[in-house]
């Protein structure tokens, strides 16, 4: 059964899913500008077996706000205090902006994390990362003729096209509730170089992504280059713990059984 919590940090309060009450330790972090309602179908899917926690990032879903822009190692410093709490090291799974937290996360504390799950990576060039900062995540003011709500359906309605409307809205309503903030850690992670701390993270890791997701090609690039695995989810346009939520906790599963990481804790309750 998942339930809610939340967590004290010296940030502030982090909220966060929880579920499991065995196994080792699994923490999810969601991509920007969302929250961890993008792994609910995925957490009941782990629980069996696992001990999962899916915090949301510092500033987004309902976790406290910084009182400014963090960079990506700021965003990881409250995770790395979650993970201190923990009783043993943990599975780190991100998802694009949360691949790049938990890159920094494990570069920041190797001995709290035993293996690391990328759901695509945000590498960009110098190019792109300039066209990222100025056309990705523009400024999206309150706007009287409520043009601002119009602008987010329409970016979900792109980004997560062929989802039903209903998970459309969710993804719409959490973009909307942080939306003086929204583009902060879109913008942290245009300026994070993920690839120089990954190249030094000596734990097991697993690179992912879906095969139309368009950092797609970046990761697998990202992949041959440092020489990890890589794994591609066919007939996904993105979103793989919303769209193929059975995939990616299969791919959890065999990534710890792979590398025996459901020894790496006591198998306590939390």
């Amino acid at each position: 059964m998942t339930h809610r919590t939340y967590l004290e940090t010296s940030h502030g309060q982090i909220h966060a899913r929880v579920a499991g009450d065995r196994g080792p330790h699994v923490v999810l972090l969601h991509e920007s500008p969302l929250s961890s309602f993008v792994y609910d179908d995925v957490l009941p899917l782990l629980a069996p077996w696992a001990r999962v926690l899916a915090p949301d990032t510092l500033g987004y879903g309902m976790s406290d706000a910084p009182p400014q822009r963090l960079d990506i190692p700021g965003y990881a410093k409250p995770v790395v205090e979650l993970l201190g709490s923990l009783d043993g090291p943990a599975v780190l799974v991100g998802s694009h902006t949360g691949a790049s937290i938990a890159i920094e996360a494990a570069h920041q504390a190797p001995q709290l994390v035993s293996g690391l799950v990328l759901l695509g990576i945000p590498t960009y060039t110098p190019e792109q990362q300039r066209d990222r900062r100025q056309n990705w995540a523009p400024e999206e003011p309150v706007a009287e003729d409520a043009a601002h709500l119009l602008s987010a359906w329409t970016r979900y309605q792109g980004l997560w096209r062929g989802c039903d409307p209903v998970t459309r809205q969710r993804a719409v309503w959490t973009m909307l509730g942080s939306l003086e903030r929204y583009n902060w850690a879109y913008n942290s992670a245009f300026e994070y170089d993920p690839l120089t701390p990954l190249s030094r993270v000596t734990c097991p890791v697993l690179c992912v992504a879906a095969d139309g997701e368009f950092l797609e090609e970046g990761t697998r690039l990202a992949a041959e280059r440092l020489g990890l695995p890589y794994a591609v989810v066919p007939d996904c346009i993105g979103q793989i713990p919303v769209r193929q939520p059975q995939v990616c906790a299969d791919l959890i599963e065999r990534f710890v059984a792979e590398h025996d990481l459901a020894g790496s804790v006591t198998g306590a309750a939390r």
